[in-house]
């Protein structure tokens, strides 16, 4: 492990030093903001753990499964107090991802949400001042978002074993098994390690 922060070099033990005070912070941050959480969503499951910088609005309206890991700087943000985000056991939605679950969020078993994607489930339409429509929102098992996803409202499901591409936008339903890519993303090939 120390290979990767420090040189061995005499002159760098303050660096070295340093690295392991900050590295130390961030654990013990992760463990209290792991404690805190439990405490506060609707339900959590075992061996689910959080990182620093997370916010989540109506907390008690989120329900984690076992194993779930939260990375930093996630929001999960809602229009509405009666909305409700499930995240299936061992799906993992890495930093700066923003979950909205305005219109309702399913996210099934084994999901990888790659950093900076966002997902949306409301819709203003043309007019930003206008009142929210939701438009849910399933992620079936085993899908997989490249970083920098974008779904946009109104996709409605993502199906099972599905793969999206980095830097892509979806804006319809995409089909079990495919891979999905682009602005907006097509079918651009399929998974084959799906077990029936």
């Amino acid at each position: 492990m120390l290979d990767r922060i420090w040189n061995r070099k005499i002159l760098s033990l303050p660096m070295l030093i340093l690295q392991l005070v900050i590295i130390f912070v961030r654990k013990l941050g992760n463990f209290l903001m792991t404690c805190l959480w439990k405490t506060n969503l609707g339900k959590v499951g075992k061996g689910t753990n959080f990182q620093l910088g997370i916010t989540i609005r109506y907390p008690d309206k989120i329900v984690l499964s076992d194993h779930v890991s939260i990375g930093r700087n996630v929001e999960i943000d809602t229009e509405f107090d009666d909305s409700r985000c499930v995240i299936g056991e061992q799906s993992q939605v890495n930093k700066n991802v923003k979950l909205d679950y305005s219109g309702g969020l399913v996210i099934g078993s084994g999901v990888m949400i790659s950093e900076g994607t966002t997902i949306y489930t409301h819709s203003h339409g043309a007019d930003p001042r206008s009142v929210p429509i939701k438009t849910p929102l399933i992620i079936e098992d085993d899908v997989w978002f490249g970083g920098h996803v974008i779904v946009i409202e109104g996709v409605g499901r993502i199906g099972r074993g599905a793969m999206v591409a980095a830097g892509s936008v979806v804006t319809k339903e995409v089909p079990p098994g495919m891979v999905v890519g682009g602005i907006p993303a097509k079918v651009i090939g399929k998974r084959n390690f799906l077990k029936e």
